[in-house]
Parts: C-alpha cells; sequence; structure tokens
C-alpha cells in the first residue's frame, strides 16, 4: 500500500498538468467557526491564514476560544470551552471516527487531512441537536462540498507544496477532479514528511511521523436535486514519535467509508431529504522499544532488574452509523428532524514482548461496545421582525457492554471483572440508558447592527469506551501505573446557559458571550487515594463521578481593512 500512494499522487500531478482543457481550481477555502456571531442561525465564517498544519486538531488551535493539547507532533486534542475529547463531538464529511489509542495519541481531529476539506465550522457549546448526542463543549464539522466544485465542468485541480526549516522539509497535496452535468470523480491525496523539532533553547524535541493519504469520491447528479455520492479514504501513519507518552507508535491505519443520498422531493410537506452511512476503520499499534530505548525493571523486580521491560499495545477501534434527516417549512418555521446511529467497537490488549511473542498481560479494552440511537426534531421559528427562536428536543438510547469482561489475559494475573471489583466492588452488566437532550435559543436584531442573542440547553454526554471499561493492571510496587475504568459510572448532564451581544457595521465587527454551564456527574479521572467511593486507594488513575461548575467569557472582533488584509482579536476565558 505504501507504494500506491506516489504513484496515484504522481498520476494525479499528471493528469492536471497534461490535460489541454483542464482548469484550475479555485484556491480551496478553509473556514473556521462562527467567531462573530457564535449563536446565529445562519452562521458567518472568515477566512484564517495558516501555515503548515500537523493535521486538523492543530489548525483548530488557531481559532479564538480553542485550546489544543498534545502528546507529540500530531494527534492535537481541541478543548471547547474548556472542554474536550467525547465532550466535542468532530465529525469528518459526517463520519464519526473514534481514535485507536486508549492515551489518544489519535483523538477524532488528527484523522483529518485538511488540505481535503473546503470548511471547517465550530459551534461552540450547545448550539444544534443534529449532530449527535452530548457535545456539551462544542461540535466541529469538517466538510467536503464536491457538488459544489463540479459546477464547474471538465477537469480541474489543485497540486499544493509546503514547507517549514524547523520541522516539516515536505507537505505535498493534490486535489483533482473530473465533472459534467450527471456527475464527477475526485481524487485526494497528501504525502508528508515531518521531522523532530528544535525548542527556543536549540534542544530536539521528538515528535517525528510519515503521513500519506489518499482518497476517491463519486458523485451522480441525475438532476439539480438529486445527489448520490460514494466516498473512501485511507490515512497511514508511520514512525510517530510522542514524548508525553511512555509509548510510540510505529504505525497506525484509519479507512472511512462514506454513502451520502440528498433529494429535494416534490412534496408540499417536504423540502427534503438527506441520508448519510459511514464506516470508519482504526488499526493503531505502540510500543516502547520500536522507536526509543525501553525501560528498564526496577530494582524491586529482584529477577529483572536492569533488563529491558518491553511492552506493545495492539488496538482497533471501529465505527459505524449514520443519519436520516427531513426538512420541512410551515409558516415562518423551518423544520428538521430525523434519526441517527452510531456503534463504536474497540479492543486493546497490553502484551509482554520480551521474549519476542506476544503474552497478554491486560485486556485494556476489553472487546468494549458502546451503541447510541438518537430521535431528533428542530425548529427555527421567524417571529416578529428581527426576532428568531431555535427549539429542539432530542432523545438518545445508549447500550453498552466489554464481551470480554471475564476472560483471564494469558499472561497477566486477573480478568477485568475481577479488577473492577477491587476498585468499586462491581462487575460489568450490559448497560442500558435513555438521556433526554433540549435547546431553546432566542436571538433579537437591535438597532445598529446589533444582536442580542441567548440559549439554554441540557445535554447528556455518556461514557465512553475508556472511562467505563479501561483495564490496566500492573503488579505490586507499581499501582500508581494502572488506570481502570468504572463499569458503573453514571452519564454526565449538562445544563447551559450563555448570554452574547455581537454588531456588524460595514467592515468591523465584533462579539462577546458569558456562559454557564452547571453539571450533574461529571466523569472525573482521579487518583485512588483517599476517596470514599474507592475501595482500594492505592494510587491507581480511576473514574468517578464529581459535581461540576464551568463559567467563561469570548471576546472577539475582525477589522477588515481589503479582501487581503484584516485584523483581528480575541480573549476567551474558562473556570472550572
Amino acid at each position: 500500500m505504501k507504494q500506491l500512494y506516489p504513484a496515484l499522487l504522481a498520476l494525479a500531478v499528471t493528469q492536471v498538468l497534461s490535460s489541454v482543457q483542464a482548469d484550475t481550481l479555485d484556491p480551496v477555502t478553509i473556514e473556521d467557526t462562527v467567531t462573530i456571531n457564535p449563536n446565529a442561525s445562519e452562521p458567518e465564517y472568515y477566512n484564517r491564514s495558516r501555515g503548515v498544519s500537523a493535521d486538523g486538531g492543530d489548525f483548530l488551535g488557531q481559532i479564538s476560544g480553542v485550546s489544543t493539547s498534545r502528546l507529540g507532533g500530531r494527534g492535537l486534542e481541541p478543548v471547547v470551552r474548556g472542554q474536550s475529547q467525547t465532550r466535542v463531538n468532530i465529525l469528518l464529511d459526517g463520519a464519526y471516527v473514534h481514535g485507536g489509542c486508549p492515551n489518544r495519541m489519535d483523538p477524532p481531529a488528527s484523522w483529518a487531512a485538511l488540505e481535503t476539506y473546503e470548511k471547517v465550522t465550530v459551534l461552540k457549546g450547545v448550539q444544534s441537536l443534529l449532530y449527535g448526542g452530548g457535545g456539551s463543549g462544542g461540535t466541529v464539522l469538517f466538510e467536503r462540498d464536491s457538488r459544489s466544485l463540479a459546477e464547474e465542468k471538465g477537469m480541474q485541480g489543485r497540486v499544493g507544496l509546503s514547507a517549514s526549516d524547523n520541522n516539516t522539509p515536505g507537505d505535498l497535496s493534490v486535489d483533482v477532479m473530473s465533472a459534467d452535468d450527471k456527475g464527477y470523480i475526485r481524487g485526494i491525496g497528501e504525502i508528508k514528511t515531518v521531522e523532530n523539532y528544535e525548542d527556543g533553547d536549540g534542544r530536539e524535541v521528538r515528535s517525528s511521523y510519515d503521513h500519506q493519504q489518499a482518497g476517491i469520491i463519486l458523485g451522480l447528479t441525475p438532476n439539480d436535486d438529486r445527489l448520490f455520492e460514494l466516498s473512501f479514504e485511507r490515512n497511514d501513519f508511520e514512525d510517530a514519535l510522542y514524548p508525553g507518552a511512555g509509548m510510540d507508535s510505529p504505525e497506525e491505519t484509519g479507512k472511512i467509508f462514506r454513502l451520502r443520498y440528498e433529494d429535494k422531493p416534490a412534496a408540499a410537506w417536504l423540502d427534503s431529504v438527506e441520508t448519510e452511512l459511514y464506516l470508519s476503520d482504526v488499526d493503531h499499534l505502540m510500543n516502547n522499544f520500536s522507536l526509543r530505548t525501553s525501560p528498564k525493571y526496577p530494582q524491586s523486580h529482584p529477577d529483572k532488574a536492569g533488563k529491558d521491560m518491553k511492552r506493545e499495545t495492539p488496538t482497533t477501534s471501529k465505527t459505524t452509523g449514520g443519519r436520516f434527516i427531513l426538512e420541512s417549512s410551515s409558516g415562518n418555521t423551518q423544520w428538521n428532524y430525523g434519526v441517527d446511529l452510531q456503534r463504536n467497537e474497540r479492543d486493546a490488549v497490553l502484551n509482554n514482548m520480551e521474549s519476542g511473542v506476544a503474552k497478554s498481560l491486560s485486556l485494556m479494552w476489553p472487546e468494549a461496545t458502546i451503541e447510541q440511537t438518537g430521535i431528533f426534531a428542530e425548529a427555527t421559528a421567524m417571529l416578529a421582525k428581527g426576532q428568531r427562536l431555535k427549539y429542539g428536543l432530542r432523545v438518545d438510547f445508549v447500550d453498552s457492554s466489554a464481551d470480554k469482561a471475564n476472560d483471564k489475559p494469558s499472561a497477566g494475573p486477573k480478568t477485568p471483572n475481577e479488577i473492577y471489583n477491587i476498585y468499586y466492588g462491581v462487575s460489568v452488566e450490559d448497560k442500558d440508558e435513555t438521556n433526554l437532550g433540549g435547546l431553546l435559543r432566542y436571538e433579537q436584531d437591535l438597532n445598529n447592527g446589533l444582536t442580542l442573542f441567548t440559549g439554554l440547553s441540557r445535554s447528556v454526554r455518556p461514557a465512553d469506551a475508556t472511562e467505563r471499561y479501561m483495564n490496566k493492571w500492573t503488579p505490586k510496587g507499581q499501582e500508581k501505573q494502572r488506570w481502570v475504568g468504572n463499569p458503573d459510572i453514571e452519564s454526565e448532564q449538562h445544563h447551559q446557559i450563555d448570554v452574547g451581544l455581537s454588531r456588524e457595521e460595514g467592515e468591523f465587527r465584533w462579539s462577546s458571550v458569558l456562559f454557564y454551564d452547571d453539571v450533574s456527574d461529571y466523569i472525573l479521572r482521579d487518583t485512588a487515594r483517599g476517596q470514599v467511593s474507592i475501595k482500594q486507594n492505592d494510587g491507581a488513575e480511576i473514574y468517578r463521578n464529581v459535581d461540576a461548575e464551568l463559567m467563561g467569557a469570548e471576546l472577539e472582533g475582525q477589522w477588515s481593512l481589503n479582501t487581503a488584509l484584516d485584523f483581528s482579536a480575541s480573549l476567551a476565558y474558562v473556570h472550572a
């Protein structure tokens, strides 16, 4: 497969440069979030210049109110309004991708090859119920718009090459399309090499990796109102170094399949219908010896003291799902309603590799499955002149299970259920829950271009596979390295309110927002030391529910001097 990427890219470049009739795609614009009026019903976007971005998460860190955390040169985790991981819904052209690393070396945004998307949108807080349950921190949409590009018929394409003198000697991307009245075919690809970089003191930081990506998008457009689209893409990462973790990743692969159908039927009660199906499949391998010097056994192990402690963790994460949305209009109200599905299956094993043969020590994700089915309806009503009201309701049915909870690893002393009982006094049982979410937002246009907006929301986030089923066991004397999920953990319940004021006048615009989030049963990753709810207080990492509050403010503005130059400033603050 490695040899396929250069061949695909070379073919694409040849087709673009040799075609006599070839046109050039307009420069692809990456648009970021609704920053001027982050609660508006119809988002407004503005461009942001960027340098070489490691991945989608790296790009998101340039957006006001979004910060990032990282373990290495890739795999940046976006933090929106003080919340991250599964508290932020991230969709890659309609698909959810749950990474393969329990320690989140590869969060969802890291699988977004940035140059292959036309638009990136960040919705801070709960602004819509259409993109899945939870999403208390916000929603990030990486979107492609192949159909709009296909309005320009014939052969077209774009080739991009970027580099950095510190750590990126080359980043080559290709995007080519051929379109006619009945459809289009689009090929995308990227080859990136990232080396270690030097910090401000001239010290080398381990952060290198190699990335190859290729994909194809096929679209059929029988008429102006109908679209059938099938796409496949594959991302390969090799030799990724993670100085912030105890392991590196020699190889990881992600494959995404998507099928989309859009139509505007000739029905008085129905404006449009949209159906999306997807499959994302991630294979991830990490160890502590291929790309670094493995640690040594301590003196507390007299039979092995000073010998290499080689560990390796192969993991898989498969997510299947879809969304069916209908849009209708009634008077001055527009309705969106439908159903979405998501099923994530994860498996991870910690192996002892000292003999050269894998011997399992812990079933870290013991074949964990979380399945969610959501039913939703959302309406936007135009009231009196300059007044808008958005309201909606969402119900999610969640099923969680771990099929290997009673399996014993080949070289480990305990099953996952035995370990859960040690810390929480519970065993895994299939867990079913019904979660209710809601949204109410109001906007009022004032004088002089001012808009006042406020919103109330309730969202419920179920525990993910790591929070509920993580099972990393270490022997006596290494209790602080243990990491144990809680099968009986409760789902988070967020109740939020925000209020803001924005203004747009000519080339100048600004916005200010205050928000407050009251959380029942916040899922806290903590240390088992002095916790009443934990049976064994030995310093292991555990999960427990606590009550929490988050509050903050966002202020930002932009002044556009002309089409090529603008000034912007922003300030974001969160206290939890």
